[in-house]
Parts: structure tokens; C-alpha cells; sequence
């Protein structure tokens, strides 16, 4: 019995002694990873529309999103500024893909265009899935104002509306969609209102 029992006190010491030199960073760096998770959004609202130069968070989204089902994917909205001006809104959006949950940025200026749409974090198939943060895909997601809804189609698109699938990640293809329509529609209420949430 004692042979098993100081290995044991050994292995329980140094688990102890692991877990509170990991507390211990976690404490002294969480700020710090915050900070950086901050300023990398930032960046990415700027990235996403670049004609503005502030951006103010959109108060009450969930109030508009509680009951519309073409909402829900949305979880954040900023305001664009140019000056005193409405450059546009950045949306953070989350739809289920394939592979699980897909995050991105929707970039929509004051006119109603899209001016931009970026993937911030996924978990679809290496290959398949991940070719939605990549060239051809994504281009076909911006540069237009959608004037009907948008869809997948199978095929080569004849319209700007219609987003060629990626080969072989319809659910994906249809998800970012899903996505990128939900925060057209969630501009289309804000700027019905003015904006002013």
C-alpha cells in the first residue's frame, strides 16, 4: 500500500502545483487577451468598411432579433462612422454549418451594399468546408445591393443574388449565406428606424 500511495502525494502535489501556475497566468494575462480580442475586432470592423473611421456599438439587437427567425444569427451591430455621418454597419454573425458554429463579419455601407464579409472562426472540413473563407466564394458574397433575397444555387449563377455552392459543402455554402442575408435583413431594420436603437 505504500508503494501506491507516494507516487500518489507526488502526482497529487504536482497536479496542484500545475493547476495554480495556470491560474496564476490566466490571472495575470486575461486583460491583456481581452485587450487583444478587442483591437483585433476593431481591426476587422475597419477591414470590413473601410469608409468609416469609429465605430459605436448598436444597442438592443436583441430586441429586434427575439422572435424573427431570419435575425438570430445576428449578435452584434456597429454603427460606421464617417464623421458625424452613417458609413454603414458591421454585423457579427453565427450560423451552424457543417462542422459546427460559423462566425463572420458582414460589412453593409449606408446604401445597403456589401461591402465586405469575413470569416472569423469555423470548424468545417479541411478542404471542403474552409474553402468558404477563400477565394471564389467569398467574393460573390460582396460588392452588390441586393435587391431579392440571396440563394445558393448549384449551378453557375446568372444574377448577384444567386452564391455558387463550393463543390462538395452545400450546408456550409448555404450557412455563410444564411449568415451574410441575415445581417441584410437586420440592416434593412435599422435602417428603416434610422438606425437609432
Amino acid at each position: 500500500m505504500g508503494n501506491i500511495l507516494k507516487p500518489a502525494l507526488v502526482l497529487l502535489l504536482v497536479c496542484l502545483i500545475v493547476t495554480a501556475a495556470l491560474a496564476f497566468t490566466y490571472q495575470g494575462t486575461k486583460d491583456t487577451i481581452a485587450e487583444r480580442a478587442r483591437i483585433d475586432a476593431e481591426n476587422s470592423r475597419r477591414e470590413i468598411l473601410p469608409s468609416a473611421d469609429a465605430f459605436e456599438p448598436v444597442d438592443g439587437i436583441e430586441s429586434l432579433t427575439g422572435g424573427r427567425p431570419e435575425l438570430e444569427p445576428v449578435r452584434e451591430a456597429y454603427k460606421g462612422l464617417k464623421g458625424d455621418s452613417l458609413a454603414g454597419y458591421v454585423f457579427t454573425v453565427a450560423t451552424k454549418g457543417y462542422g459546427g458554429n460559423i462566425e463572420m463579419m458582414v460589412g453593409i455601407d449606408e446604401r445597403g451594399k456589401i461591402t465586405d464579409v469575413k470569416i472569423i472562426s469555423h470548424s468545417e472540413t479541411p478542404g471542403l468546408g474552409s474553402k468558404a473563407a477563400a477565394e471564389p466564394f467569398d467574393s460573390q458574397l460582396s460588392g452588390f445591393i441586393p435587391s431579392q433575397p440571396l440563394e445558393v444555387v448549384k449551378r453557375e449563377s446568372s444574377k448577384p443574388e444567386e452564391i455558387e455552392a463550393i463543390s462538395g459543402a452545400t450546408i456550409t455554402s448555404r450557412a455563410v449565406v444564411k449568415g451574410v442575408q441575415a445581417a441584410v435583413d437586420m440592416w434593412a431594420v435599422l435602417a428603416g428606424s434610422g438606425g437609432d436603437f
